[in-house]
């Protein structure tokens, strides 16, 4: 989320709360000029059928009134939960999914090959590879937890039938759920994969090559 967003965030929530307030009571007023129930439908499905919606109605008003004048009282906590609905609300609209990783490890893949191989970053490129053998093996899966993603490995692939992958027993198990945990996905990144790929076109190695050559020469000279 931008600065210029989160500015923008106060602004939009109380015009939606405004839109809110108004469709509200249109609703009300509805409901309102159905309580002079006709003769003919009195002791009817559709009388019973009204005052359930105009007792709800009667409910939600109350809580509503409530609400607002929790919020005018306590203007401190009340904005604290708006900025936690808010950013949890933010959160699972752009929570990323299992495309979305693929899509991110494929095109780290193609950063890395518009390197030259002598000055990739050996720790992104193992990482690369180990990410793809594992797609290759079928053994990716991704845990929805509403406001961020879980990328863990499973035992086997989906379409395997051998015993021990159908077996509930030989499933994963929670208390060592943590340690097949390869990557977490929030705010439409994977950031594991993210830190993986720092400095991927940079080789350490190779510059303790020039380094060792470097000392060498100049214990000859």
């Amino acid at each position: 989320m931008s600065s210029q967003q989160i500015f923008q965030l106060p602004h939009r929530l109380r015009v939606a709360f405004r839109v809110f307030i108004s469709r509200f009571n249109e609703v009300g007023t509805k409901i309102r000029s159905y309580e002079k129930i006709p003769e003919r439908i009195k002791g009817t499905f559709l009388e019973r059928w009204a005052k359930y919606w105009h007792g709800l109605y009667v409910d939600y008003k109350d809580v509503a009134f409530d609400v607002a004048k929790d919020c005018r009282e306590r203007p401190v906590r009340a904005g604290l939960y708006v900025t936690l609905l808010g950013g949890c609300f933010y959160s699972c609209r752009h929570n990323p999914d299992e495309t979305m990783f693929r899509e991110q490890l494929i095109q780290n893949s193609l950063k890395l090959i518009q390197v030259g191989e002598s000055i990739r970053n050996p720790v992104s490129v193992e990482h690369i590879k180990w990410l793809e053998q594992c797609y290759n093996e079928g053994l990716i899966r991704r845990l929805n937890l509403g406001v961020l993603s879980l990328i863990w490995l499973d035992n086997y692939d989906k379409d395997c039938s051998l015993y021990k992958a159908i077996c509930p027993y030989l499933k994963p198990r929670y208390i060592t759920f943590h340690e097949r945990i390869i990557d977490v996905g929030f705010l439409e990144k994977y950031w594991l994969l993210e830190r993986k790929m720092k400095d991927y076109d940079v080789n350490e190695d190779e510059f303790n090559i020039v380094v060792n050559n470097a000392g060498i020469v100049s214990a000859i000279g």
